[in-house]
């Protein structure tokens, strides 16, 4: 009997499309990687996503903020990640204050991303 694995999919929000390398890197660690500029568009790819799903996205977008996206995704329970250069403490105190997960700080090494995500998923496979 084949027991399928479930799809681990990464939602990247931002302006930028991630990396090549990290997009490869990903898919060899078996997760799916799907890329979108806006909330809206962040929204449409969480409603055809199968299984498990993680969210990062930069601070600004271009229809709205971390703190909007945050409220899209809250209603569907799916861990999100912050991705922000700025050190300070009451950004990561507010962003994990309002449900955020974590906050990476950039630029994401592609072992490091992966190893992150992979345990991220098995959290989120163990309350399952």
């Amino acid at each position: 009997m084949h027991i399928e694995e479930p799809t681990k999919t990464i939602i990247v929000v931002g302006a930028k499309r991630p990396e090549q390398r990290l997009e490869k890197e990903m898919e060899a660690h078996g997760i799916k990687v799907r890329w979108a500029r806006t909330i809206k568009e962040a929204a449409g790819l969480l409603n055809s996503a199968l299984d498990r799903t993680v969210v990062v996205t930069e601070l600004a977008l271009k229809d709205g903020n971390w703190r909007d996206l945050l409220e899209t995704v809250r209603r569907r329970s799916i861990p999100v990640l912050l991705v922000s250069s700025t050190r300070t403490a009451e950004l990561w105190w507010d962003a994990l204050d309002c449900g955020v997960e974590d906050i990476l700080l950039p630029p994401l090494s592609t072992p490091g991303i992966c190893e992150y995500l992979e345990k991220q998923f098995t959290t989120d496979s163990d309350g399952i």
